[in-house]
C-alpha cells in the first residue's frame, strides 16, 4: 500500500512542504508504537471533491466535513448502525419525569487529544460557544430548547442539563456533530483550523486544496468485545481532488478505500444493462447499501421583505406548486442519479419511523401533471406562447456538482413559460449566499442527524430562521409552529407520528420547497478492507475498519 505523508502538527495546518520528512518519521515512530512493521502503517485513504472548509463541529452542515468531524470529535451520545442511542462521553444519563432535567455522567478514562481529561467543564463551556449568538454557528439549533443557564456543573465528571420545555428527541440531538464536546469549549483555539477533539483520530497535518492526514489517536477510551483498543488501522488520508472522473479512477485502481453517491457516469462503468455488476469488476468491492434518511430540495426565499431587498421576484404558494408538477422525478432519478434514489413522496424521507408508503400516501403537489400545470399558469395569464407571457421566476443557485439539476430544471419551467437564470458558484460560496438569503431560489440537501420527523419538519420553525437555524426559506406559518410546539410535549408513538404526518402536509400546502428525492446510502468498499458499516444517517466510522488480509487488529 502506498504511503502519503503530510505536515505533522497539534495545532492548525501549516504551509510549505519543508516538513515532509518529519511527518513521515511521526507516522513511522505512530505505527512503531502500536507493533506494526515500520514498512507497513495502515493508512485507509479517500477522496472529498468538495474539500473541507471547517474543523468546526459547530459548522460542519456538509457531508465532507461531517465525515472528517466524525474522526476528530465525538459528543456526549452517538447512533449506532441500527440508529440507537449508545453512550458515547457520556457512560450513563437519566431524564427527571417531568422530562425537563437531564443528568450526565462522563465516561472515566476519555481525554481530549493533548492529554486533558474530558470534563464536564468543556461540556458546559462547548455548549455555551454553540448557543453564542455573536458566533451564529450554523449547529445551534439543536441546543435551542437547552435553558440560557441550562448547564448546570455539579463535579467534575457530573452535570445536569435543564430545557426550557420537554423535547422527546434532545437525546438524539445530542448526537448530532454540531453538539460535540471540545477541549475548553473551543474558547482556547481555533476550532476552524485546529483539532479540539477527543475522537478516534487527530489531525496531523491539513493542505486545505490538496488532502488532510489523520492519525489514530492511541489515548482513545473504545475497544473491541476483546479488549483490543480501537480504532484499528494507523491513520487516515482525505484527499480533495475535484477533477472529473479522479475519484472513480483512483477507487478502480485501489487508491482510494470507498466511494460513494454514484455518478450516472460511474454508473455506466460499472453496471451492465440488466442493472448488474459489470464482470470486470467482481470480487473488486462490495456494496453495503441502506435507505438515506437525506431529502434533496429546490428551496424558494418567501420572506417578503428579504425578497424586496434584493430586488427579487415573489412567486406565489400555487405558482410553487405548478413549478412542483412540472417535474417528473422519476426521470430526474433515472438521468441525474443513476436510479440510486427514490423519487420524494413527501419532504420526509420514506425510512423515517411513521413515513412508510404504507402509511403516507404522495403528495398530489409532487406529482407530474404536466397538463394541470399548463392549466394553472393559463389561468395567470402565464405559458410558452402567445398571447401568454412568459414569467421571470429570478435566478436558481447551486454549486458546480449540481449544475446539471439546474440545467434541467430550467428547461422544464422554461417548456411551461417559466424562465429562471442559473448562477453557479464554489460550494463554500453557494452555501454561504444561501445562508445569507441572496439567491430566490436554491438546491439544498437535507440529512438526518436523529430519527425523527422532526429533525426535517423543524426546517420551518420560525426560531430556526438562518444564520440561527437550517430554515433557509424563511418559512413561517403559525398553525405550522403550533403543531411542531404541540410534538414537543409529546412522546414517541404512533400519535406523534401522525401529527408529524399533518404538518408535513401543512407546509407543502405552502410549497417553500420543491422536495426531489431520497437517497439510498450506497458504498462501494474495496475488498481491501473489512468491518465497514453504514448507517441511515450516513456518518463515516472507521473505528473497527482494517485491512481484510488481517484477522485480527
Amino acid at each position: 500500500m502506498s504511503i502519503h505523508f503530510l505536515i505533522p502538527s497539534n495545532r492548525p495546518c501549516l504551509s510549505g512542504w519543508s516538513a515532509l520528512c518529519s511527518a513521515a518519521f511521526v507516522f513511522v515512530m505512530a505505527s512503531c508504537g502500536r507493533g506494526v512493521s515500520l514498512d507497513a502503517p495502515v493508512l485507509l485513504t479517500y477522496n472529498a471533491s468538495d474539500g473541507v472548509r471547517s474543523l468546526d463541529p459547530g459548522k460542519a452542515t456538509d457531508l465532507e466535513s461531517m465525515w472528517v468531524v466524525d474522526q476528530l470529535y465525538e459528543g456526549l451520545l452517538e447512533f449506532d448502525e441500527a440508529l440507537q442511542l449508545q453512550p458515547a462521553l457520556a457512560e450513563a444519563w437519566k431524564v427527571s419525569e417531568d422530562g425537563l432535567t437531564y443528568a450526565f455522567r462522563l465516561r472515566t478514562g476519555a481525554s481530549f487529544h493533548n492529554g486533558a481529561p474530558v470534563s464536564a467543564a468543556d461540556v458546559a463551556l462547548s455548549f455555551e460557544r454553540l448557543r453564542d449568538g455573536t458566533a451564529a454557528l450554523p449547529g445551534r439549533w439543536v441546543l435551542a430548547d437547552l435553558k440560557a443557564d441550562g448547564v448546570e456543573v455539579i463535579r467534575p465528571d457530573s452535570f445536569h442539563l435543564v430545557l426550557s420545555r420537554p423535547q422527546p428527541v434532545f437525546p438524539g440531538l445530542l448526537a448530532t456533530p454540531h453538539a460535540s464536546i471540545l477541549y475548553r469549549g473551543g474558547r482556547e483555539g481555533r476550532p476552524d483550523v485546529e483539532d479540539l477533539g477527543s475522537g478516534p483520530f487527530t489531525l496531523r497535518g491539513w493542505l486545505p486544496e490538496t488532502a488532510m492526514v489523520l492519525h489514530r489517536f492511541d489515548g482513545y477510551w473504545m475497544s473491541d468485545d476483546t479488549g483490543a483498543p480501537l480504532p484499528y488501522i494507523d491513520g487516515v488520508r482525505v484527499e480533495f481532488n475535484r477533477e472529473a472522473g479522479a475519484e472513480f479512477l483512483g477507487f478502480k485502481q485501489g487508491k482510494y478505500a470507498f466511494v460513494s453517491a454514484l455518478d450516472p457516469e460511474w454508473a455506466q462503468a460499472l453496471r451492465d444493462d440488466q442493472g448488474g455488476w459489470k464482470p470486470d469488476w467482481e470480487g473488486k468491492f462490495e456494496v453495503h447499501e441502506v435507505p438515506y434518511l437525506k431529502t434533496d430540495y429546490i428551496g424558494f426565499l418567501v420572506d417578503s421583505a428579504a425578497l424586496a431587498e434584493a430586488g427579487f421576484p415573489h412567486l406565489g404558494a400555487e405558482l410553487r406548486k405548478a413549478m412542483s408538477m412540472a417535474l417528473d422525478r422519476s426521470t430526474l432519478v433515472r438521468e441525474l442519479r443513476a436510479g440510486e434514489a427514490v423519487p420524494a413522496a413527501g419532504f420526509v424521507p420514506p425510512g423515517m419511523p411513521g413515513f412508510g408508503p404504507e402509511e403516507r400516501m404522495l403528495d398530489p403537489h409532487l406529482e407530474w401533471r404536466p397538463l394541470r400545470v399548463d392549466s394553472m399558469l393559463a389561468s395567470r395569464g402565464i405559458g410558452s406562447e402567445p398571447p401568454l407571457r412568459r414569467l421571470r421566476a429570478g435566478v436558481i443557485g447551486t454549486k458546480p456538482e449540481m449544475a446539471d439539476l439546474a440545467a434541467a430544471l430550467q428547461h422544464i419551467w422554461a417548456s411551461h413559460g417559466i424562465d429562471v437564470d442559473i448562477d453557479i458558484a464554489p460550494s463554500g460560496i453557494d452555501a454561504d449566499r444561501v445562508a445569507r438569503s441572496q439567491v430566490p431560489l436554491f438546491r439544498k440537501s437535507w440529512l438526518a442527524d436523529y430519527p425523527d420527523a422532526e429533525n426535517f419538519l423543524g426546517l420551518f420553525d420560525r426560531d430556526r430562521w438562518c444564520p440561527n437555524g437550517p430554515n433557509y426559506t424563511h418559512f413561517a406559518d403559525s398553525a405550522v409552529t403550533a403543531m411542531l410546539a404541540a410534538a414537543a410535549n409529546m412522546v414517541p408513538g404512533r400519535e406523534r407520528e401522525a401529527l408529524m404526518r399533518e404538518t408535513e402536509r401543512a407546509v407543502l400546502a405552502e410549497m417553500p420547497v420543491i422536495p426531489l428525492w431520497h437517497d439510498q446510502v450506497v458504498h462501494l468498499v474495496s475488498t481491501q478492507w473489512k468491518g465497514w458499516r453504514v448507517s441511515p444517517t450516513n456518518r463515516l466510522d472507521l473505528r473497527r475498519v482494517r485491512p481484510a488480509h488481517r484477522d485480527q487488529p
